[in-house]
This record gives C-alpha cells, sequence and structure tokens, in this order.
C-alpha cells in the first residue's frame, strides 16, 4: 500500500487511535447574586495610624445592602504617590457592612495619616453579595 492508498486513519506506524476525551477539573464553587455595589471613601479622610509602620481605614458598605458575606475588591486612588503603596488586597474584619483595609509604603518608608490626608487618598470598592 502507498501514502497514497493509506486509510485516513492510519499512520505509518499503524492506526490512529481517537482523540480522548478529558473531564474538565472540578470546578470551584460558584455564586450566583443579583446584588453588586461599589463606591468609595472621602478623599484624605478617616486614616489611621497602624502602629507607625502605615495607615488604615474603616470602609462603611452598609448602604450597598449586602445580605451575605460579600467579597470585596479594592484599589486607593488619590492625587499623588499611591502608586507606591503595597495593601489594598489586605481587607479585614469584611461584613455586609463594611470591612478595614491596611495599607503600608511599598519601600518601607514611613507612612501616617497626615500623607494620605495631604494626597487626598480615598478607597475605591467594589463588593459582590454571596447569597
Amino acid at each position: 500500500m502507498s501514502i497514497q492508498e493509506r486509510p485516513a486513519d492510519e499512520t505509518m506506524d499503524g492506526p490512529q487511535s481517537q482523540p480522548q476525551s478529558t473531564l474538565p477539573p472540578t470546578p470551584s464553587a460558584v455564586h450566583v447574586t443579583q446584588r453588586i455595589a461599589s463606591g468609595h471613601t472621602s478623599p484624605g479622610e478617616g486614616w489611621e495610624n497602624y502602629y507607625g509602620t502605615g495607615i488604615c481605614i474603616q470602609v462603611d458598605t452598609s448602604s450597598a445592602g449586602f445580605n451575605g458575606a460579600p467579597i470585596y475588591t479594592t484599589s486607593i486612588g488619590g492625587l499623588a504617590h499611591h502608586w507606591l503603596l503595597s495593601g489594598t488586597n489586605a481587607i479585614y474584619n469584611s461584613s455586609p457592612t463594611g470591612f478595614t483595609l491596611y495599607i503600608r509604603r511599598s519601600d518601607g518608608g514611613h507612612l501616617e495619616p497626615a500623607d494620605a490626608q495631604s494626597q487626598g487618598w480615598y478607597v475605591n470598592w467594589i463588593g459582590i453579595d454571596t447569597p
């Protein structure tokens, strides 16, 4: 049998095996929700000293009306220098009515509430309610 005469399902080494069907990995829990809310804190306001190494802020999300334990994501906005901050993912004490965010300088430099006030830093947040 020449190459031109070989059946389509055969190769030089014999018949080709059919592609194996693989099952997808087990999915993580999926939460279907109808409530997504967002907001921001007042620029430069509400920041507190955190042991001299950073600052923190209590973020009030009660106006969102979350019922379950929301999943929050945050970013920092402001007039200047907020690019050198770390901790926007350091969300603590998360509840349907708010959370606490801890921030420090990524270079380890000194940071205090006056820095946040003078630069007009604020927290942008998005919350996704979970059933």
